[in-house]
């Protein structure tokens, strides 16, 4: 079985100094660079990334300020700014804003990957279900995806020890993780994670092939 490698994004305007972070990055995480907001947004909106590496001073009319205020709208990973700026005017944005790390230029590669492996570590990967007076814990990257069934869903495991819940799916798409549990259909739900391919209205994952519905 291949190692799960954790997949970065490295959003700085600058090439030498993303190259630069890019190789320090190589031996521990898949890593992909933007070099600009607009440049990150699609690629954040288009593939799964667990962490983001954010240059605050970025060029054009966003900054990484921004980019930090549309992952916490929209995506909910966590980020760490890197960034030459110390003025407390800055500070004050960036601690509203709730990094995950904020690491002053020029970065050092022992704590930027330290930094980094704190931020995934505290990522809260186990959550859990109240139904009733049911509780149920799940880790969330073992969940391949749910399908309902009239007034039950069942949750389908990579472990193999499947759930199956007297629930609803909206109640489903409400307590779980989002970045994990994405509606494809009006049964269905999948976590992008295990996703293998998507050829027209077909997706594929693990030995199973779903339709996609044009409403969700």
């Amino acid at each position: 079985m291949t190692e799960h490698k954790n997949r970065i994004l490295i959003v700085e305007d600058e090439v030498l100094i993303s190259f630069s972070v890019k190789r320090m990055l190589e031996p521990f995480f898949l890593s992909e660079i933007a070099h600009d907001y607009e440049e990150a947004k699609l690629l954040l909106s288009h593939k799964l990334f667990d962490l983001v590496l954010i240059d605050i001073s970025l060029s054009g009319e966003k900054t990484g300020l921004d980019l930090a205020q549309f992952i916490n709208n929209n995506i909910s990973i966590p980020f760490i700014f890197t960034t030459a700026l110390t003025d407390p005017s800055t500070l004050e944005k960036v601690t509203n804003l709730k990094p995950s790390a904020y690491l002053s230029k020029p970065v050092e590669s022992v704590n930027l990957i330290t930094a980094i492996n704190l931020a995934l570590a505290n990522q809260d990967n186990i959550f859990k279900i109240e139904i009733g007076k049911q509780v149920y814990y799940f880790q969330s990257k073992d969940f391949l995806f749910a399908e309902a069934d009239h007034i039950y869903v069942e949750i389908y495991l990579k472990s193999g020890k499947n759930q199956i819940l007297r629930t609803t799916m909206s109640y489903l798409e409400e307590v779980f993780p989002s970045k994990y549990f994405k509606r494809i259909n009006r049964s269905v739900a999948v976590n992008p994670y295990h996703i293998s391919k998507i050829v027209n209205d077909k997706l594929h994952l693990e030995d199973k092939v779903f339709k996609i519905s044009k409403h969700f």
